[in-house]
């Protein structure tokens, strides 16, 4: 599957960059002010427990085009983005979409709804994660 095909199955959503991800976390980072260490290991998509880990992650997320407080991870946008490099990819990444992907059953805040989800997914993409969006 190509760049093409797999932009046109995501529908609206546009592959994000490397500079996209930075452009991101800094806007989350002015947002919530986490420490600058915690800062450094989100950039390393290291997801520390903190008081504002949850709302940041959820920030960084919807920033990328990945999660909506509506309608929750867009599987399709997560797809595309992740194998838009390489097809190699998606067996990992829709076995941890499948792993942990949650409509909320629990009633949590968006916040904590967007880490659960992303936290365990991320444990098992997080190399995927860093070759997409830091060595773009």
């Amino acid at each position: 599957m190509d760049l093409v095909v797999r932009q046109q199955v995501a529908g609206k959503f546009q592959i994000r960059t490397a500079q996209d991800a930075l452009d991101a976390h800094e806007a989350c980072h002015e947002e919530y002010r986490v420490p600058e260490d915690i800062y450094q290991k989100f950039l390393n998509y290291e997801f520390p427990a903190h008081k504002r880990t949850n709302c940041y992650v959820k920030c960084f997320v919807e920033r990328m085009g990945l999660f909506t407080e509506e309608k929750g991870f867009d599987q399709k946008a997560i797809i595309a983005q992740f194998t838009a490099k390489s097809s190699k990819n998606l067996a990992k990444i829709s076995h941890g979409l499948e792993k942990c992907l949650d409509y909320n059953e629990h009633d949590s805040d968006t916040c904590t709804w967007a880490n659960r989800v992303f936290s365990c997914w991320i444990s098992v993409n997080r190399p995927i994660v860093r070759r997409t969006y830091i060595e773009n």
